[in-house]
């Protein structure tokens, strides 16, 4: 039996690799694209469920917007630094849009959109290796099923979407992410009484810093709660990562907010764009989102970026085969356009985290 050959093969089905798909796939409705994930969908992710509205912008572009409807909506954050952090806060809050949608809800819509418009399904799949075969001009990828046994593939564009652990990346040979540019996120789901609604809280508690913990409402009277932290402050303190949770839940306690009967407690490391990840790192190959560490440096958060970029990436791929172009020209194109949009914030924010790490460890925090 012959090799399946796909057009593009992305390798990750989070936010940022359907999107891609999507977008490619709506560009240019011939190409054939491959969506592959080692998990089967519905599945939970850590982190993520307040989506901002530019985010949801771009989905409601390529037709994925269905996902927020009825959904609650953010529109006040509520910060609570030390005294001397973000002085320019002024009253303590201000307004921002976030729907709130659960990562197993909000991921599983992206990933069936995708398939629907024609994208292989390859979920389950795990990839095991990747090498370019320079006479056919080929990507050819071994993935191990999770049922057993392997499946071999053929693309002539590469795409790794698959998170901070990403095997593509290695498999290009970019170096994993450093450890004082990567945080860490515990998220938990939880009852509580005394949070406003359509009010997230922020707070910066010192062994948090500069991280925050923070909490928003759900529906059904639940709450999103969890903390993020540096890896290498959490190394270097050597405390358990539940600890740092029961320390935001007692401040919240201390602040009018209770909380009670948490679970669904997940951990996922964030790559800080920080460390610059080239996003075309091989010929043929790209990286997007977490992969590509596309996450502020200083708030944590990656999914518009990876949305943004997954939009931008596939409308490249599409067009390039639409104008029989080159494909190479295309991811570059691409590596530019998100280097031109969020290249400069994104150091601006790795250099406000330094400076706030900075003044606490000179205890300039009140």
């Amino acid at each position: 039996m012959g090799t399946t050959t796909w057009d593009v093969a992305v390798i990750g089905s989070g936010p940022a690799g359907s999107v891609c798909a999507c977008s490619a796939l709506a560009t240019s409705p011939r190409l054939r694209v491959a969506l592959v994930d080692m998990q089967v969908f519905p599945r939970d992710k850590a982190c993520g469920d307040a989506i901002r509205v530019d985010a949801a912008a771009v989905l409601r572009e390529l037709s994925l917007g269905a996902v927020f409807d009825g959904r609650p909506l953010i529109d006040e954050l509520i910060p609570t630094p030390p005294h001397g952090l973000l002085e320019d806060v002024g009253d303590g809050s201000y307004r921002l849009g976030y729907y709130i949608v659960e990562r197993k809800v909000f991921d599983n819509h992206l990933f069936e959109g995708a398939v629907q418009r024609g994208a292989g399904d390859y979920s389950g799949h795990r990839l095991v290796d990747a090498a370019f075969d320079d006479a056919a001009g080929l990507w050819r990828l071994t993935l191990a099923r999770r049922a057993g046994g392997v499946t071999r593939i053929g693309c002539r564009t590469l795409v790794g979407a698959d998170g901070p652990a990403s095997r593509v990346r290695r498999l290009a040979g970019v170096q994993t992410h450093q450890a004082r540019h990567t945080c860490i996120a515990l998220r938990a789901y939880a009852r509580a009484e005394g949070l406003g609604r359509g009010t997230m809280r922020v707070d910066h508690l010192r062994s948090l810093m500069p991280g925050y913990g923070w909490t928003f409402p759900l529906a059904g009277g639940r709450v999103n709660i969890g903390v993020i932290l540096g890896a290498d402050d959490y190394k270097r303190a050597g405390r358990p990562l539940n600890s740092y949770l029961d320390d935001y839940v007692r401040y919240l306690t201390g602040h009018g907010v209770g909380i009670r009967e948490i679970e669904h407690v997940r951990t996922h490391p964030l790559p800080l764009a920080s460390q610059v990840v080239p996003l075309v790192p091989r010929p043929g190959l790209a990286l997007v989102g977490d992969a590509a560490a596309m996450v502020n440096p200083f708030t944590g958060e990656g999914i518009h970026y990876g949305i943004w970029a997954g939009r931008e990436l596939g409308r490249n791929v599409g067009r390039c085969v639409n104008r029989a172009g080159s494909r190479q020209a295309a991811l570059e194109s691409y590596a530019r356009a998100y280097a031109e949009r969020y290249a400069e914030p994104m150091k601006r924010f790795g250099d406000l985290r330094n400076l706030y790490r900075l003044r606490m460890l000179f205890g300039k925090f009140g």
